[in-house]
């Protein structure tokens, strides 16, 4: 009994030093390990690692960034859109569900085959919607730019125009 007080108090002496010293570089590795498991079980992406692309599938202006997975395969796929102020996106659906959060600015979106400025409704920052399956809808950026985040289920066929003349691609909409 008498050796295990002399360890971990004062008197301990060099032992006790010893045993301190290996006991935190222990706790050290084992706090290393831990952080590079979690960084291999996450994928990271930061505000700086975000390389804006002009997406061609909408009329010119919205950039767009993949965060996970890709439209055109099976699984979930997650992008972000950066979106300038006075952008007008036109009556479009997409033929799976649509899960939309807004990060930065107010959203308007409405649903209907003809854009209609009366049916639009404000997203502002935080606000969460869904868009079901095939639903005609529409957006705009009124006060200034807006970046969302938009999930959807693939494989998807992406978005098909009410009016194939909105298309950007040239060609008609399925």
């Amino acid at each position: 009994m008498r050796l295990y007080s002399n360890v971990y108090t004062r008197s301990g002496g060099a032992f006790g030093l010893f045993c301190s010293g290996w006991i935190v570089v222990f706790l050290s590795l084992l706090a290393t390990a831990a952080r590079s498991e979690e960084a291999a079980a996450f994928t990271i992406i930061k505000p700086e690692d975000i390389q804006w692309k002009e997406n061609k599938t909408v009329p010119p202006g919205m950039l767009m960034f993949m965060m996970s997975g890709a439209p055109n395969k099976p699984g979930t796929f997650t992008f972000r859109a950066k979106i300038p102020a006075g952008y007008k996106l036109p009556p479009h659906r997409h033929p799976d569900r649509r899960i939309v959060t807004v990060l930065q600015g107010t959203y308007y979106s409405g649903v209907g085959e003809v854009f209609d400025e009366a049916k639009l409704i404000a997203f502002p920052p935080g606000s969460y919607y869904t868009t079901e399956p095939n639903t005609p809808h529409f957006a705009f950026t009124r006060d200034g730019e807006v970046i969302i985040q938009e999930a959807g289920e693939g494989p998807s066929s992406g978005i098909t125009y009410v009016n194939a003349a909105d298309d950007p691609r040239g060609q008609a909409s399925n």
